[in-house]
């Protein structure tokens, strides 16, 4: 009769040990809560404007003004970038020593000159990457 009720006491625990951890995976390996996107507010805040870059293009005597704004995805991509200032300024003219102004003036040669400066500037960030670089003016002479 005593090995029975031990028995018995033994499978309850063990049963409530298997309950408990069913719940506990249940829990950790459902739907991952996805963070909500960021407001137009915060996206706002987090943009950065390099200063405005007066240089010469590739093999011509032609000179070119831009200033870009920079977006980044959170606080801490922003504080970076802040900090680089210098590094963003070098980016950008070498950037816009490789271009010419047939390319730049070509269809596709504002998108190009995007995705080249947000490549540079991704490959040495190290808090995050800038998600869009938006050409605030361009003047080509």
């Amino acid at each position: 009769m005593k090995l029975n009720k031990k028995l018995l006491i033994i499978v309850g625990i063990v049963v409530i040990v298997l309950v408990a951890a069913i719940f506990i995976v249940l829990q950790f390996t459902g739907k991952p809560h996805k963070a909500p996107p960021p407001t137009p507010a915060q996206l706002q805040a987090w943009q950065f404007s390099v200063d405005k870059i007066t240089t010469n293009l590739e093999g011509s005597s032609s000179i070119i003004q831009i200033q870009v704004t920079l977006q980044a995805p959170n606080s801490k991509v922003l504080a970076e970038l802040t900090a680089r200032l210098a590094q963003l300024d070098d980016t950008t003219i070498s950037v816009m020593h490789n271009f010419s102004s047939q390319v730049l003036l070509a269809p596709n040669g504002r998108k190009l000159l995007k995705e080249q400066l947000m490549s540079r500037i991704n490959s040495y960030l190290t808090t995050g990457k800038i998600s869009a670089v938006y050409i605030q003016s361009l003047i080509v002479q």
